[in-house]
């Protein structure tokens, strides 16, 4: 008796949870599927870096370009195509660590970089609907950074970054 409660027990909630959608028929609903061609940068790119812009949700990529020096170079999808944001390679120089992220002020997208042309050092530039262009000084951090990021508070809109400084210890700044 007790086994055929536990069974009937075990029959509810599978129906149960069918019935809800908690079960999935098929491993295919979660196919991963290509946004635009794949491929879609000129050439060799690192430090990736995806965030959506916060206005109609659109995806961006941030990335070091080998096809211009490894300078850094911003793309958006356009529904259709990935599309350059400003001219490619708009850095001084070499970049690593790039990161993206969108003011919630104006939508404005905003990148920071260890940049080889500023002994370095953290540069920050924002898009101004035109082309890219510093946020305070380029090189602004007192030594080499490695692993920048780049946030906004989400209730007044102030940046805030983050890097591991290489003067001394390695420690976070």
């Amino acid at each position: 008796m007790k086994k055929l409660f536990y069974i009937l027990l075990l029959l509810i909630l599978v129906v149960a949870c069918t019935q809800q959608g908690w079960a999935q028929s098929s491993p295919t609903n979660y196919a991963w599927k290509y946004v635009g061609n794949e491929g879609f940068s000129s050439g060799e790119a690192d430090w990736i870096s995806l965030a959506f812009s916060p206005i109609y949700g659109i995806p961006y990529v941030a990335y070091e370009d080998y096809a211009v020096s490894c300078k850094a170079t911003v793309m958006r999808f356009n529904g259709n195509d990935w599309e350059n944001v400003g001219n490619t390679g708009f850095s001084s120089d070499t970049v690593n660590y790039i990161r993206l992220a969108f003011s919630p002020n104006d939508g404005q997208p905003y990148v920071i970089f260890k940049d080889y042309g500023n002994s370095n050092k953290a540069t920050v530039m924002k898009f101004d609907g035109t082309s890219w262009v510093n946020v305070g000084n380029a090189g602004f951090s007192a030594g080499g950074v490695n692993f920048t990021s780049l946030a906004f508070n989400p209730t007044n809109g102030q940046p805030y970054v983050a890097f591991e400084n290489e003067v001394g210890l390695r420690q976070a700044t």
